[in-house]
């Protein structure tokens, strides 16, 4: 059968020319061919008028080959690595068969898992995405090594092979939780409680501090501490005893911070808020003391006050009401009166039993009268109001 015929349009003496045939093979039975050339110029020596060529057919390879094999050059210990693996047909025959893509750590001497591909056309390519996870990988470098299952006619192509390195979790220190009581008088003190923890993938040996402000005051530090390393997912507590004798009276931000740096500096600080409110007073006991003067007789009443914490107070003035109606009376704690002070009504007539007096108030610069805390211990009046008998 004739494979192709060319033309050349004359030549030159001593001159040459090239043709090439394209000889498609599809169909040919397997096994030698004898190609003949010949050229058909009428010439006076036939004898040199073609040349001849053997060629073996062979019956067409089945090879599926993986092309390629890709990963990050490095990964975090713990985290998850995406390797994408192709294959491809490279050989003369559709593959119609089912066969498995395995993809090993060569370094750990196991099979990170296998996917399946169902069958690849001549020239056709497949790629089949594996997620290796490292929590349980050594440290250092890996060779991961992807295979096809296909018996083929050429083993030689049949895996591929990348090297991951595999490195340490960063340290990662979190300021875990801070709690502090939502509020406290002005001249207490308050219990800030700060946990650092360590939610990385690596321990931290070295000592780091952790440090407490005030956002409202300018960020003025109220106290550091000291925390000497902390291993992979422990935790450490420190106490902060904020104390608010120079605390404005307002809302206050109070933020813990820690101070080693580290891979994520999103969680190194945590805040609470604080409500520093003021100092308070109220009665802290009353008592009634009646004097006879013949036709008239005096009632005087001792006015105890307290503080929040019911210590004695010195300066502060108390405002009340005989009767009801009036008169009204005041009168001022002194340092030498313990805290007390008295109001006096006097002339009174005999023909009146008894009188009765009322606190309608209580100042002190810098603090607030809290009247629901008024009270007597020794229940000679209800810390409001008092009578006094003749």
């Amino acid at each position: 059968m004739t494979i192709g015929t060319q033309t050349v349009t004359g030549l030159a003496v001593g001159a040459s020319a090239t043709r090439t045939f394209s000889w498609n093979t599809t169909g040919v039975a397997v096994g030698g061919h004898t190609l003949v050339a010949t050229h058909s110029l009428s010439d006076t020596n036939a004898a040199n008028n073609r040349g001849t060529a053997n060629v073996v057919v062979n019956a067409p390879v089945t090879d599926v080959a993986v092309t390629s094999i890709s990963a990050p050059s490095s990964v975090t210990q713990g985290s998850t690595a995406a390797i994408g693996v192709t294959v491809q047909n490279v050989g003369g025959q559709n593959v119609s068969a089912t066969f498995n893509v395995v993809l090993t750590d060569a370094t750990a001497g196991v099979t990170i898992e296998t996917q399946t591909v169902t069958g690849l056309a001549i020239g056709a390519s497949a790629t089949r995405s594996f997620n290796w996870t490292t929590a349980g990988a050594a440290l250092g470098g890996h060779t991961l090594v992807a295979s096809q299952s296909l018996s083929d006619d050429n083993a030689a192509n049949n895996q591929s092979s990348v090297t991951v390195s595999v490195t340490p979790t960063p340290a990662d220190l979190a300021l875990a939780s801070i709690t502090a009581p939502s509020q406290v008088t002005q001249g207490d003190t308050a219990a800030v409680v700060v946990t650092v923890q360590n939610v990385g993938g690596s321990d931290v040996t070295s000592s780091f501090d952790v440090v407490l402000t005030d956002a409202t005051a300018g960020n003025a530090v109220i106290g550091t501490q000291t925390i000497t390393g902390l291993a992979n997912g422990a935790s450490a507590t420190r106490t902060f005893n904020w104390a608010t004798g120079g605390a404005a009276i307002s809302g206050h931000i109070l933020t813990a911070t820690q101070k080693l740096a580290d891979n994520n500096p999103s969680n190194n600080a945590a805040s609470v808020a604080i409500t520093v409110t003021s100092p308070s007073l109220h009665v802290g006991n009353l008592n009634g003391v009646a004097a006879s003067n013949g036709n008239t007789w005096t009632a005087t009443v001792q006015i105890t006050v307290h503080d929040w914490r019911h210590n004695l107070v010195t300066g502060a003035t108390v405002q009340g009401t005989w009767n009801g109606t009036g008169p009204n009376a005041t009168c001022t704690t002194t340092a030498g009166g313990n805290g007390v002070c008295s109001v006096v009504l006097a002339s009174i007539p005999n023909s009146t039993k008894a009188v009765s007096f009322a606190v309608t108030g209580m100042t002190l610069a810098g603090y607030t009268y809290k009247s629901s805390a008024n009270h007597d211990p020794d229940g000679s009046s209800n810390g409001f109001s008092i009578t006094v008998k003749r």
